[in-house]
């Protein structure tokens, strides 16, 4: 399997835990409220539990994002340089991004690894905190290398004179 596919299948199934885990979200936060209005019993757990799917939500959602580009962007000089420069400065942009990604994900492992190590838990649900972690890493290391790939096919889609 080519390298692009693969890619492209990892941000599709991270996409699709990102959705389920906001599905639950937002099941559980209104199940919780009518619970708690209607019979006075809220869900106990439930603030760790959407806490802890915001985390999968966010970064399971960052590499499709990645990948395809689809950040927002303000055009802030465009008008002002020549296409070539906005070019280059594209360019520059997804370099930085790369280089903060990488340094990002792997600043994440030492507390990742901390919290396994210890042992620290949610307080309501008892959940191991480095289960958050592994979305968490995942997640930014699998959008580094979806830079990474958007990096390589500009390369290659500018030297054979594509636009």
């Amino acid at each position: 399997m080519k390298i692009g596919v693969f890619l492209k299948r990892l941000a599709q199934l991270s996409t699709w835990l990102s959705a389920l885990a906001l599905i639950v979200m937002l099941l559980v936060s209104v199940a919780d409220v009518a619970m708690a209005n209607l019979l006075n019993r809220p869900i106990v757990g439930a603030f760790d539990l959407v806490e802890t799917t915001l985390v999968v939500v966010v970064f399971l959602g960052f590499p499709a994002t990645f990948l395809s580009g689809g950040h927002i962007a303000v055009d802030v000089i465009d008008f002002f340089v020549s296409p070539t420069s906005v070019a280059r400065l594209k360019l520059l942009a997804k370099v930085v991004t790369f280089v903060f990604l990488a340094f990002l994900a792997w600043q994440m492992v030492t507390p990742a690894y901390d919290a396994f190590r210890f042992g620290e838990r949610k307080q309501e649900l008892g959940l191991p905190l480095f289960v958050l972690w592994i979305p968490m890493v995942f997640g930014i290391g699998v959008s580094a290398l979806m830079v990474l790939f958007s990096l390589r096919q500009e390369d290659r889609a500018s030297s054979t004179g594509e636009a």
